[in-house]
């Protein structure tokens, strides 16, 4: 199950050519949610399910074979940062940061962000960001199904292929 907070579901719309930084913020309640798993991942074609590329606890940190992708954690603000460096065109698609619940096997979504990457034009070389990787695992599909139980007091439930939105800054 997939329930949207924060934001209440609006696509944050960036576009970015081949070999730039994507960095994005996602804000949580950091009494409620400072020790729950921080996610990033991207949402399959069929909206039906998110391929989580990112997870970080408060110990541990499971990247699914991509050290471009970094996560950042700051729980006495409650932020927590991504960062996904030399993109590649085929990086385009539908994300979610949000918290993640494995017991329950549902994450709360906290920002969707639609990203394009074109290629680059220039022929210049990209200036990257340097990250490292971490541990890896295999178990990094959060399903969707649909329901309109389980989501908290003040938060919104949405399908997730009806991704709809307006565009913001970060």
């Amino acid at each position: 199950m997939i329930c949207f907070s924060g934001s209440q579901g609006q696509v944050l719309r960036k576009k970015y050519q081949e070999g730039q930084t994507l960095r994005v913020s996602c804000d949580y309640n950091p009494q409620r949610d400072e020790k729950r798993w921080k996610t990033w991942c991207k949402v399959r074609e069929d909206g039906k399910a998110c391929d989580r590329l990112i997870t970080r606890t408060s110990a541990l940190t499971w990247q699914r074979w991509d050290s471009r992708i970094s996560l950042e954690d700051d729980t006495y603000s409650g932020n927590f940062s991504i960062t996904l460096s030399k993109l590649r065109v085929n990086d385009s698609g539908i994300y979610w940061c949000g918290i993640y619940d494995p017991v329950s096997d549902t994450t709360v979504v906290l920002r969707t962000i639609s990203l394009e990457v074109s290629p680059d034009q220039k022929g210049s070389p990209p200036k990257y960001s340097q990250t490292t990787a971490e541990m890896h695992t295999t178990n990094l599909v959060t399903p969707v199904t649909i329901s309109s139980s389980g989501c908290s007091a003040g938060q919104v439930f949405f399908w997730a292929g009806v991704l709809l939105g307006r565009e913001e800054p970060l």
